[in-house]
């Protein structure tokens, strides 16, 4: 019997690409996208991976991107050259969604010199299906991307955020306490994020000028999808670092309001934007309205909202995460519930910015951590994962072994990725519906479903629910569209697939 967290590694092995001459783009890379994509029932796994600097060319297989088959009990296997899944360029996100529909999960990897749309053609493969597509990122250098329904029309529309403009030819030459390091984000250009409309036929339409997406530029890091006001529209939380965030209200019909000082979320109470990195929003506090977190650097704490309606509260010091974040630099990060108590805990991957081998190299790795969630009040720290520091990037929970105990995927640079194996117990239910956006109450517990998590990473994966000591629950589920289904006296321990009235 497993009693401890246990550490499984994986065949893929991070690749930099960083040089002597510290290209920016090699402190960034680290996406993790999780989906079953071969309808086995089983949730696989998928890697970007970096390439040679500052071609952002992959020459060698040591940075292919990687497909890993689940085979059950934690094994792998490598599925990447029959999938076609290798890549050529500089990768660092994923996304994951069924965009046409078919039934089976499609693939966006985001890069250094744009995105590549990958159709999930079943037993043949993936196809690259970019130029079909019509989706155009125009050379952009994307960290992640999310797929969100924003008209409720029942296709997946494409929002992808970009970070900053970057020219090797013009790379500074940056120094910390005398010795070559990666560059700070001041010294790039701002540029505008994406948003493509589905058309329903396999194309997309690029509507960043006409939603106002594109009017606002910034430094983006990550996307956070929710419903936040419960207007039956999807809107969309964007970290920009060292910049102020961005919280883009839909308004219906293909358009878009950047509200994010008049919702309180645009930075910190202290007026400062801090390097925000990965996010996630969903309910730490079981009010049934998303919240918001997201990672930053050391000093800046990782700035907690809660979300009460319309505007949001920054609650960091009064939950205690102000004390417990300020030591740690994060990436991708999620709410979690690592030990089935109910309560949505904290999942962070760490490590600093600067490079391992730069003068500060030694202060750099950090260990994942798990911030424990008390009953929706504070958080409290825990001892209870592998403890050994590392460049870590991305990070993604799920249950990868069907124990009912959410797993963390986590990469790092230049090094093997890795399955922390959770040994938790109480009772749990899995509730797998389709429909993006719709809103599962389980009990008091809710959760909305998407698939964008974290830093440059993406979860199309059953929503997790720890039950506690409870051995059945009622469950309802509501859609964007107002259909609503309620099921009673559901038994604990399963995974529950539901489907639209």
């Amino acid at each position: 019997m497993v009693s401890a967290w246990q550490t499984v590694p994986l065949p893929f092995n991070l690749f930099s690409g960083e040089t002597p001459r510290k290209y920016l783009p090699a402190t960034t890379p680290g996406g993790i996208a999780v989906f079953d994509y071969d309808g086995d029932g089983r949730l696989d796994l998928f890697f970007p991976n970096g390439a040679d600097l500052p071609s952002a060319r992959k020459t060698k297989p040591a940075q292919y991107n990687r497909l890993l088959r689940n085979m059950g009990n934690l094994r792998f296997e490598d599925r990447t050259a029959e999938a076609g899944l290798a890549g050529t360029g500089y990768d660092i996100a994923a996304a994951v969604g069924d965009y046409d529909g078919d039934g089976r999960i499609d693939l966006l990897v985001c890069g250094v010199r744009g995105v590549t749309l990958y159709r999930n053609r079943s037993n043949a493969g993936f196809a690259d299906v970019t130029a079909k597509s019509g989706i155009d990122n125009k050379g952009r250098w994307a960290v992640g991307a999310a797929w969100v329904d924003i008209d409720n029309d029942g296709d997946l529309d494409l929002f992808i955020v970009n970070y900053v403009r970057w020219d090797p030819a013009k790379e500074r030459q940056c120094l910390v306490d005398g010795k070559p390091d990666f560059c700070h984000p001041r010294f790039y250009e701002s540029q505008p994020n994406a948003l493509f409309r589905n058309n329903g036929d396999g194309t997309f339409t690029d509507i960043s000028a006409s939603s106002g997406i594109e009017a606002h530029k910034g430094k983006g890091m990550a996307a956070g999808i929710a419903d936040f006001d419960q207007d039956g529209l999807a809107d969309i939380f964007v970290t920009n670092d060292r910049t102020f965030n961005f919280l883009f209200h839909n308004l219906g019909g293909g358009r878009f309001a950047e509200v994010a000082f008049d919702r309180g979320v645009a930075a910190p109470l202290n007026g400062d934007p801090p390097s925000s990195m990965g996010v996630d929003a969903q309910d730490f506090d079981n009010d049934g309205k998303p919240d918001l977190i997201y990672s930053a650097l050391r000093d800046e704490t990782f700035p907690l909202y809660r979300n009460q309606g319309r505007e949001f509260e920054e609650v960091t010091s009064k939950s205690k995460l102000d004390l417990l974040t300020r030591p740690m630099a994060g990436w991708g990060i999620a709410f979690a519930d690592l030990d089935n108590d109910g309560w949505k805990d904290i999942a962070v991957a760490r490590s600093g910015v600067l490079s391992a081998t730069g003068s500060r190299g030694s202060t750099q790795p950090e260990p994942v951590s798990w911030l424990r969630n008390l009953v929706g009040k504070s958080f409290s720290s825990t001892a209870a994962l592998p403890g050994f520091a590392a460049m870590n990037r991305g990070l993604v929970a799920a249950d990868l072994n069907g124990d009912g105990c959410l797993d963390l995927v986590v990469t790092a640079l230049n090094a093997p990725a890795r399955v922390l194996r959770n040994p938790c117990t109480g009772n749990w239910l899995s509730v797998d519906v389709s429909g993006p956006g719709a809103r599962v109450r389980v009990g008091t517990n809710w959760r909305h479903v998407t698939s964008t998590v974290g830093y440059a990473s993406s979860c199309a994966c059953p929503l997790h629910f720890g039950l506690g000591s409870q051995a059945e629950v009622a469950v309802e589920v509501f859609w964007s569209d107002g259909r609503k289904k309620t099921m009673l006296n559901v038994k604990a321990n399963q995974t529950l697939k539901v489907t639209a009235p």
